[in-house]
């Protein structure tokens, strides 16, 4: 028999996976993929986004002002959803972790971010 920290067989011969093994396993990640739900992110918008980015307060693109979508469009829409996520600091404010959504999940900040990119009449670059 083997105890904690023994050899790695079990009485049956089977071998235990080892640290490092169940380390590399731990940190192989699996990237989930979004696919924009536009009504529920008008929903998203209109519930929370809306203080914000109806008319541009703190420096957040108004959804009229195409000039400014379009220069954020030249991000990637995974690091639009980042920065709505975690939040972001750029040359004209800051949009705060989740937009102060709290109960929002992952899926509905990519949802809204997609519905104010199609409202503005752009598109993320890939």
């Amino acid at each position: 028999m083997s105890s904690c920290g023994g050899n790695t067989k079990k009485e049956n011969g089977n071998k235990t996976p080892e640290k490092k093994e169940v380390k590399q396993q731990v940190e192989k990640k699996v990237e989930k993929t979004f696919t924009a739900n536009i009504e529920n992110g008008k929903k998203v918008y209109n519930k929370v986004c809306v203080a914000c980015h109806m008319t541009g307060v703190a420096g957040a693109p108004a959804l009229k002002d195409k000039k400014r979508w379009e220069e954020i469009a030249q991000k990637s829409m995974k690091t639009l959803h980042n920065d709505a996520i975690n939040g972001f600091t750029g040359k004209h404010g800051v949009m705060p972790p989740k937009g102060t959504c709290t109960d929002c999940s992952d899926q509905d900040l990519y949802d809204a971010v997609a519905y104010m990119l199609k409202t503005a009449g752009v598109s993320a670059k890939e």
